[in-house]
Protein backbone atom coordinates (compact mmCIF):
# COMPACT_ATOMS: atom_id res chain seq x y z
CA UNK A 1 0.00 0.00 0.00
CA UNK A 2 1.24 3.43 -0.70
CA UNK A 3 0.50 6.07 1.61
CA UNK A 4 -0.40 8.90 0.05
CA UNK A 5 -1.27 11.11 3.45
CA UNK A 6 -0.42 11.33 7.10
CA UNK A 7 -3.77 9.89 7.66
CA UNK A 8 -3.17 6.69 5.24
CA UNK A 9 -0.31 6.16 7.20
CA UNK A 10 -1.26 5.90 10.54
CA UNK A 11 -3.91 3.32 8.65
CA UNK A 12 -1.41 1.52 8.12
CA UNK A 13 0.46 1.19 11.29
CA UNK A 14 -2.16 0.28 12.82
CA UNK A 15 -3.65 -2.50 10.26
CA UNK A 16 0.17 -4.11 11.00
CA UNK A 17 -0.57 -4.01 14.65
CA UNK A 18 -1.96 -7.19 16.18
CA UNK A 19 -5.82 -6.20 17.34
CA UNK A 20 -5.53 -3.14 15.13
CA UNK A 21 -6.66 0.75 15.75
CA UNK A 22 -8.12 -0.28 19.33
CA UNK A 23 -4.85 -1.85 20.28
CA UNK A 24 -2.77 0.91 19.14
CA UNK A 25 -5.14 3.21 20.74
CA UNK A 26 -4.28 1.71 24.32
CA UNK A 27 -0.26 0.79 23.48
CA UNK A 28 -0.91 4.64 23.30
CA UNK A 29 -2.59 5.41 26.32
CA UNK A 30 -5.77 6.56 24.94
CA UNK A 31 -8.98 5.59 24.33
CA UNK A 32 -10.49 4.52 20.89
CA UNK A 33 -13.09 7.36 20.71
CA UNK A 34 -10.38 9.85 21.25
CA UNK A 35 -7.89 8.20 18.90
CA UNK A 36 -10.93 8.41 15.95
CA UNK A 37 -11.18 11.67 16.89
CA UNK A 38 -7.41 12.80 16.43
CA UNK A 39 -7.02 10.49 12.99
CA UNK A 40 -10.33 12.25 11.71
CA UNK A 41 -9.61 15.63 13.43
CA UNK A 42 -13.19 16.09 14.79
CA UNK A 43 -14.91 17.21 18.07
CA UNK A 44 -12.22 19.85 18.15
CA UNK A 45 -9.37 17.64 18.37
CA UNK A 46 -5.68 18.07 16.36
CA UNK A 47 -4.31 15.05 14.10
CA UNK A 48 -1.61 13.61 16.38
CA UNK A 49 1.78 14.98 16.97
CA UNK A 50 4.57 13.83 15.34
CA UNK A 51 6.28 12.28 18.97
CA UNK A 52 2.83 10.35 19.09
CA UNK A 53 3.33 8.95 14.95
CA UNK A 54 7.01 7.90 15.70
CA UNK A 55 5.59 6.33 18.63
CA UNK A 56 3.07 4.50 16.57
CA UNK A 57 5.50 3.48 13.95
CA UNK A 58 8.19 2.33 16.98
CA UNK A 59 4.75 0.14 18.46
CA UNK A 60 3.66 -1.03 14.50
CA UNK A 61 7.20 -2.03 14.14
CA UNK A 62 6.96 -0.32 10.73
CA UNK A 63 8.95 2.15 8.40
CA UNK A 64 5.40 3.27 7.33
CA UNK A 65 6.16 7.03 8.74
CA UNK A 66 9.82 7.34 7.67
CA UNK A 67 8.77 5.79 3.88
CA UNK A 68 5.90 8.74 3.79
CA UNK A 69 8.39 11.29 4.38
CA UNK A 70 11.19 9.80 2.20
CA UNK A 71 8.22 10.05 -0.60
CA UNK A 72 7.32 13.87 0.57
CA UNK A 73 11.12 15.03 -0.43
CA UNK A 74 11.74 12.46 -3.33
CA UNK A 75 13.58 10.48 -1.49
CA UNK A 76 14.43 6.48 -1.13
CA UNK A 77 14.21 4.66 2.36
CA UNK A 78 16.65 2.02 3.00
CA UNK A 79 17.05 0.40 5.74
CA UNK A 80 20.76 -0.66 6.59
CA UNK A 81 21.46 -4.10 7.15
CA UNK A 82 22.45 -5.48 10.43
CA UNK A 83 25.90 -7.17 10.11
CA UNK A 84 25.10 -9.75 12.31
CA UNK A 85 22.63 -11.00 9.90
CA UNK A 86 24.92 -10.68 6.99
CA UNK A 87 26.69 -13.83 5.08
CA UNK A 88 26.99 -15.40 1.51
CA UNK A 89 23.62 -16.74 1.83
CA UNK A 90 21.71 -13.76 2.86
CA UNK A 91 23.81 -12.19 -0.05
CA UNK A 92 22.50 -14.54 -2.35
CA UNK A 93 19.29 -13.86 -0.76
CA UNK A 94 19.21 -9.95 -1.66
CA UNK A 95 20.84 -10.67 -5.05
CA UNK A 96 17.53 -12.73 -5.67
CA UNK A 97 15.17 -10.09 -4.70
CA UNK A 98 16.86 -7.22 -6.29
CA UNK A 99 16.43 -9.36 -9.45
CA UNK A 100 12.67 -10.29 -8.78
CA UNK A 101 12.43 -6.48 -8.28
CA UNK A 102 13.47 -5.62 -11.49
CA UNK A 103 11.47 -8.16 -12.82
CA UNK A 104 8.36 -7.50 -11.73
CA UNK A 105 9.30 -3.72 -12.47
CA UNK A 106 9.99 -5.09 -16.47
CA UNK A 107 6.92 -7.39 -16.53
CA UNK A 108 4.59 -4.01 -15.77
CA UNK A 109 6.00 -2.16 -18.16
CA UNK A 110 5.36 -4.60 -20.64
CA UNK A 111 1.56 -4.76 -19.78
CA UNK A 112 0.98 -1.30 -19.92
CA UNK A 113 2.87 -0.87 -23.07
CA UNK A 114 0.10 -3.75 -24.86
CA UNK A 115 -2.23 -0.70 -25.69
CA UNK A 116 1.26 1.62 -26.70
CA UNK A 117 0.30 4.03 -23.79
CA UNK A 118 1.21 4.42 -20.44
CA UNK A 119 -1.84 6.00 -18.27
CA UNK A 120 -1.64 7.74 -15.30
CA UNK A 121 -2.34 4.38 -12.78
CA UNK A 122 -0.09 2.31 -14.69
CA UNK A 123 2.81 4.92 -14.43
CA UNK A 124 2.17 4.93 -10.59
CA UNK A 125 2.48 1.51 -10.83
CA UNK A 126 5.33 1.17 -12.36
CA UNK A 127 7.07 4.08 -10.31
CA UNK A 128 6.05 2.75 -7.12
CA UNK A 129 7.81 -1.12 -7.98
CA UNK A 130 11.20 0.92 -9.24
CA UNK A 131 11.50 2.65 -6.34
CA UNK A 132 11.38 -0.71 -5.18
CA UNK A 133 13.74 -1.89 -6.82
CA UNK A 134 16.06 0.85 -6.19
CA UNK A 135 15.74 0.23 -2.63
CA UNK A 136 16.40 -3.49 -2.95
CA UNK A 137 19.78 -2.92 -4.64
CA UNK A 138 20.70 -0.20 -2.36
CA UNK A 139 20.81 -2.34 0.42
CA UNK A 140 21.58 -5.22 -1.35
CA UNK A 141 24.98 -3.12 -1.84
CA UNK A 142 25.27 -2.37 1.51
CA UNK A 143 24.92 -5.72 3.26
CA UNK A 144 28.04 -6.55 0.13
CA UNK A 145 30.44 -3.50 1.39
CA UNK A 146 29.11 -4.16 5.04
CA UNK A 147 29.87 -8.03 4.76
CA UNK A 148 33.61 -7.71 2.78
CA UNK A 149 34.86 -3.96 4.01
CA UNK A 150 38.04 -4.54 6.07
CA UNK A 151 37.74 -4.23 9.87
CA UNK A 152 39.55 -0.88 11.09
CA UNK A 153 42.22 -2.71 13.58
Amino acid sequence: MVEHSLKDVVKAMCKAYPGGREAMAGALGMTITRFNNNLYEKNGCRFFEVSELEAMEDISGTNCLADYFARRRGALLVEKPKFEELDRVDLFSRAMRTAAARGQVDQIIEKALEDGVIEQHEAEEIIEHHRRHLAAREEEIGAIIALFSRKKK
